[in-house]
């Protein structure tokens, strides 16, 4: 097969990294609205516990002074007192308004009077925007008033709606350009709450650019479908012929698949009584020898070029002798380049792993895979009598905690 097409098609692929996890995503409402204007909601309010002050509000105006056209009529200092917020505001014609951010004044306890200045925010993630924002904008009663929508996507405000769109991310922006200046006063658990909220927005910009990237990688798999197709039959061809091969020769040496399905990236190898029976040593000892099984990493003969097992200790009942084994081993210095001291699974696990097992197949085309593999197991594992210095020092530990607790 002519796999010249491959690294022009790998090098073709867009790069793509992944969105690190926050405690919104994690939680599973990274994108619903109405918890997005209760954390805004709750940044905005000057007085709240976290101690940013106006740090949300001004950062907002910022950026809606840099947005709108004509700033003869935005009067900055109108915003400059005490305010309150509120959410979800009812409107005559029975909507519901995001946020509402006001001045906080006598008069504005009174229905009839106006407060001297009013924020509307209609808050998108991705939804459309269908709301009537001219029913939100006569809702509030201020001298001064300005509306917002604050979306993911950019939005087009309908002609004539004295709106102006904000995405997210130009506020987060701004938040941590002005945080220094309120940095001292907050509260240090908030300042990590920020920066988990500040990162699940970002996700919202990183998810789409990845869409994206996703998108053009699979525009190149619908061209290349034929060849990639074919690639992959030759990868699934390729594991079962290593796993018949590794499943042959695990067998010869007493230790078969637990099952002969030769499609899994990696196997369990359990003790074949009958064939340890016919080693004078394991015959004596096999209900230790037993307790082991084998754990096979069959992708790392495709990728790697390389043979990785484990021999481990299974089931609760015997993998607490586990550090106690390693230990035995360690003082018997049996460790070599190829053996070396397993470090998965713990005591108190369903496994231990005792010994990790790696060594190269260097001379594949000339010698052959069978013939590799089953030298190296030979002379790197089962020649050195590792299976029996495992079972050995089993038994003896075994025996000793008998013999105290008698």
């Amino acid at each position: 097969m002519n796999l010249n097409w491959l690294d022009e098609f790998l090098e073709a692929l867009p790069q793509t990294s992944k969105t690190r996890k926050n405690m919104l995503s994690i939680a599973g409402y990274p994108s619903w609205e109405n918890v997005n204007s209760n954390m805004l909601a709750f940044y905005f309010d000057a007085v709240e516990e976290h101690g940013f002050q106006r740090l949300f509000l001004n950062s907002l105006l910022d950026v809606y002074e840099s947005k709108i056209e004509d700033k003869t009529n935005f009067e900055r200092e109108h915003f400059d007192t005490s305010f309150i917020v509120e959410r979800e505001v009812v409107t005559p014609n029975s909507k519901r308004i995001d946020i509402v951010i006001k001045e906080d004044s006598e008069d504005s306890e009174e229905e009839s009077q106006s407060t001297n200045w009013g924020i509307i925010i209609e808050n998108k993630i991705y939804a459309d925007l269908y709301n009537d924002l001219q029913d939100y904008y006569d809702t509030v009663s201020a001298v001064n008033k300005i509306g917002i929508v604050l979306s993911v996507n950019s939005e087009k405000i309908p002609e004539g709606k004295p709106f102006v769109n904000i995405l997210h991310k130009e506020l987060v922006e701004k938040v941590m350009q002005n945080l220094s200046s309120f940095y001292m006063n907050s509260d240090d658990r908030h300042l990590l709450f920020l920066k988990e909220y500040i990162s699940n927005v970002q996700s919202y910009y990183q998810n789409k650019y990845m869409n994206k990237k996703m998108d053009e990688k699979l525009v190149l798999f619908h061209e290349k479908q034929e060849e990639i197709k074919k690639f992959k039959a030759i990868d699934r061809e390729l594991l079962q012929y290593v796993s018949d091969i590794v499943f042959k020769i695990m067998t010869e040496i007493g230790y078969p698949p637990y099952s002969t399905k030769n499609t899994s990236k990696a196997k369990h190898f359990f003790v074949d009584r009958e064939k340890l029976s016919e080693d004078s040593f394991l015959k004596e000892n096999v209900e230790f020898a037993e307790k082991f099984r084998f754990w096979i990493d069959l992708d790392y003969f495709r990728y790697h070029n390389t043979f990785w097992a484990c021999f481990e200790l299974y089931k609760k009942t015997n993998t607490r002798y586990g550090s106690d084994l390693k230990e035995f081993l360690v003082e018997q210095n049996v460790f070599t380049k190829a053996v070396k001291k397993g470090e998965g699974g713990s005591d108190t696990g369903d496994y231990n792993q005792i010994y990790v097992i790696s060594f190269p197949l260097e001379n594949i085309i000339n010698e052959g895979f069978e013939k590799q593999l089953r030298e190296g197991i030979q002379r790197e594992f089962v020649s050195k009598g590792f299976l029996e210095k495992a079972v050995i020092g089993l038994k003896k530990i075994v025996e000793n905690e008998l013999v105290s607790q008698n």
